[in-house]
């Protein structure tokens, strides 16, 4: 199986929208590795253990990341 990394702008109006940063990693560890790192290159970042989402905050607006599919 492949996965992707997506991250969501959540102050935006269409915070639905997800933009695809990375493909194709055959990995489901090392896509969440990556996951994590970036979200946590940023100052003012988290995890959601509830629902296994990292966000960070830049440029004044939150964001999500997260690898796709979930399980």
């Amino acid at each position: 199986m492949s996965y992707s990394i997506l991250v969501r702008d959540l102050a935006r109006a269409n915070a639905g929208t997800q933009q695809l940063l990375a493909y194709d990693i055959h990995d489901r560890s090392a896509a969440e590795t990556l996951v994590s790192v970036i979200a946590t290159s940023y100052r003012d970042h988290g995890f959601n253990p509830a629902t296994r989402v990292h966000w960070f905050r830049h440029q004044g607006g939150v964001r999500e990341i997260f690898t796709w599919p979930r399980h």
